[in-house]
């Protein structure tokens, strides 16, 4: 063994992780969809517990409260819980906060193996990306639909399909309004681009290029949107989940984040394709708004596309 292997035990035994385990925890993380790729969170990891915490950042007035923050947050922590069952321990999860900052510790308990659906899902988490191009007009088949559904549930929260044309008309239209609002606002730009990391800023400059659903999920002034018209017939042909949660705590954001990465990962399983969409969400009245139209308790806290990818 080299000296630097033996360094590198030495501190694996500190930290009460293996060095594989160290890896694999660390990757898991990494692997997580954040808001602009800005991986808002500091991984710590000692006595066999892992500690996820959320990053300070500035606030910013399209999104005062952090909600984008703390769901990429949830979704990195859905993801090291996934790490850990993966390597055959038990999960423990204790929230805790500090200076209004949300924290995770997921303590590795007695040996027990991952079930075959977390299994699924972690062996999953390397392969999931975003698809903001369009879908195909192949529908998403209705056992998929169920399971998905089934993933982004817990007692806390859980996931409700767009259905109806009816819904699909009313979503439309609030949707639209959203954009609009976003489209005329260059102080929001402003603020994106002041904030976002490198990839970000990439994002803000293609959001000209998007189309569809995808183009009111990400607004910027270049930004071609469509009319209401051709959202609702979008939002009938694709499946489009909301996300939403019975509280609306900083802690509640984060198991947004949990339940949305839970879902992806179902439908990346599945081989499908996602994105998805929080910059509507940020206003006030578009949360309410879909609750209503959807007559549903839960608050929304972001909304899912599943499809297949429309061919070139």
């Amino acid at each position: 063994m080299t000296v630097a292997q033996q360094v590198e035990d030495v501190r694996a035994r500190e930290l009460g992780w293996s060095p594989v385990e160290i890896e694999e925890l660390c990757e898991s993380v990494g692997h997580a969809p954040s808001v602009h790729n800005s991986r808002p969170w500091t991984l710590t990891l000692h006595h066999r517990t892992a500690v996820l915490r959320e990053n300070p950042a500035p606030v910013m007035d399209h999104d005062p409260q952090g909600r984008d923050q703390r769901i990429s947050c949830g979704a990195a922590l859905m993801n090291l819980v996934l790490a850990v069952r993966d390597l055959g321990w038990t999960a423990q999860v204790e929230f805790g906060a500090t200076s209004g900052l949300v924290s995770a510790a997921v303590t590795a308990g007695e040996p027990s193996g991952p079930s075959p659906r977390e299994a699924g899902w972690a062996e999953a988490i390397p392969k999931r990306h975003s698809h903001r191009a369009p879908f195909s007009r192949r529908p998403v088949p209705e056992l998929f639909r169920e399971k998905i559904l089934d993933a982004a549930a817990d007692p806390r929260g859980g996931g409700r399909w767009v259905g109806s044309s009816a819904e699909a008309a009313e979503v439309a239209r609030i949707l639209s309004r959203s954009a609009n609002a976003f489209h005329a606002d260059a102080g929001y730009t402003r603020e994106l681009t002041g904030w976002a990391t490198p990839e970000g800023r990439r994002l803000q400059h293609e959001s000209g290029d998007l189309r569809g659903l995808a183009a009111v999920g990400l607004t910027a002034r270049t930004t071609h949107l469509p009319d209401e018209h051709v959202l609702a017939r979008l939002l009938r042909e694709e499946s489009v989940l909301l996300i939403g949660t019975r509280g609306d705590r900083p802690v509640d954001h984060v198991r947004a984040g949990q339940a949305v990465e839970r879902a992806w990962l179902e439908a990346t399983s599945a081989g499908l394709s996602v994105s998805m969409m929080t910059q509507p969400l940020h206003m006030r009245e578009v949360r309410t708004g879909l609750a209503e139209r959807l007559g549903t308790s839960l608050i929304p806290q972001a909304l899912m596309r599943f499809g297949y990818p429309a061919e070139s």
